[in-house]
């Protein structure tokens, strides 16, 4: 990957939507040696896709949760399989990330409110038993930035 390629994908990861004659007066390239570029990026699985970013308070889920937890002892060697299953119908989940040191698995939730929270506490998540231990935060704000240097 070279300078042009960076540049690229600098680009696209602030606005994924750009055309080709645009991208390619940003990169002073033509338009098919720009294309060629981002298709060799695809095909080389340096961009995986792309993503439309939802307003979640348009959608009216602004309430953002992180939720850790720990499972029990008798989960065995495929965590990731059976959190899969357990938190499969759970609406609001954005990320779920698998850890090392205190807690096993954290999740990034959005609801509409502490009540929809709760009846998910409650009523959902309490009745999956390979959790052992189960923190909630809730997030008063948050710094979201998708387009962090992630390409020197």
């Amino acid at each position: 990957m070279d300078n042009i390629d960076k540049k690229i994908l600098r680009i696209i990861s602030k606005n994924a939507k750009i055309n080709n004659v645009e991208l390619a007066k940003k990169i002073n390239l033509t338009p098919p040696a720009t294309m060629q570029r981002v298709r060799r990026l695809q095909k080389d699985g340096v961009i995986l896709g792309y993503k439309a970013i939802l307003n979640k308070k348009m959608l009216g889920k602004s309430l953002c949760c992180i939720i850790a937890m720990k499972l029990t002892n008798e989960t065995g060697t495929y965590v990731g399989t059976l959190i899969e299953k357990h938190l499969k119908g759970f609406s609001g989940i954005e990320e779920i990330h698998l850890l090392t040191g205190r807690y096993d698995c954290l999740i990034k939730l959005y609801v509409r409110d502490v009540d929809e929270l709760r009846e998910i506490m409650l009523k959902k998540l309490s009745k999956v038993k390979i959790f052992s231990h189960v923190e909630t935060f809730i997030s008063l704000s948050s710094f979201e930035n998708p387009n962090f240097n992630l390409i020197d």
